[in-house]
């Protein structure tokens, strides 16, 4: 279906585009449509008519970023009884968010507002997230932090990307740092795996 001559898919995909940018730099509740409009080139009519309104479209977002993050963990998951799952996983998680710059931020605003967001988000993605940990680390305390451990040594990398930049001296998307991070956390996900229980 093509909407004033344009194709309804590469309408779709920019609109997704701007809201993703718009959501990370301001979250849901401060980004403007009108903003995500003028960015894909589209009305604010059309926003609606593709998404049903900007909460729509930020779960959309959401959904979509949370799709590529699965997509890139999958391959780690396709061997489960291989040693080594939690740093397949955790090398996973910190090549998506090298580059994927804006899912983070998009989340933390979420989480920053508060509020019935928030615990919709957990439902939605921190749910099935903790049924895929379960399914291959079991659901005991120790395995639950373990999780806990390498989310936070992965994703804080880049939450904290700013102060970084001034604790190391260096910028910490150079590919010298990432390549130094990524095998740092990779070690970590091997020790923490062989911890005793």
């Amino acid at each position: 279906m093509a909407t004033g001559g344009l194709d309804a898919c590469g309408v779709k995909a920019r609109i997704l585009a701007a809201g993703r940018a718009e959501f990370a730099r301001h979250g849901v509740t401060a980004g403007s449509v009108r903003a995500i409009g003028a960015e894909a080139g589209v009305t604010a009519a059309m926003i609606n008519y593709y998404f049903g309104g900007k909460r729509a479209l930020y779960d959309a977002v959401v959904a979509e970023a949370q799709g590529r993050l699965r997509d890139r963990i999958a391959p780690a998951l396709a061997e489960p009884g291989r040693p080594g799952l939690a740093a397949r996983l955790a090398g996973a998680y910190f090549d998506f968010l090298a580059e994927d710059r804006e899912l983070q931020r998009l989340l933390l605003h979420e989480v920053l507002d508060g509020g019935d967001g928030v615990r919709a988000l957990a439902s939605r993605y921190v749910a099935p997230l903790r049924a895929l940990l379960r399914q291959h680390f079991g659901d005991d305390d120790e395995a639950l932090h373990l999780a806990v451990s390498l989310f936070g040594a992965v994703a804080g990398y880049f939450l904290y990307e700013p102060v970084l930049a001034a604790f190391f001296g260096e910028a910490p998307r150079s590919a010298a740092a990432l390549a130094r991070r990524r095998s740092h956390v990779v070690r970590l996900a091997r020790a923490l795996e062989e911890m005793p229980r």
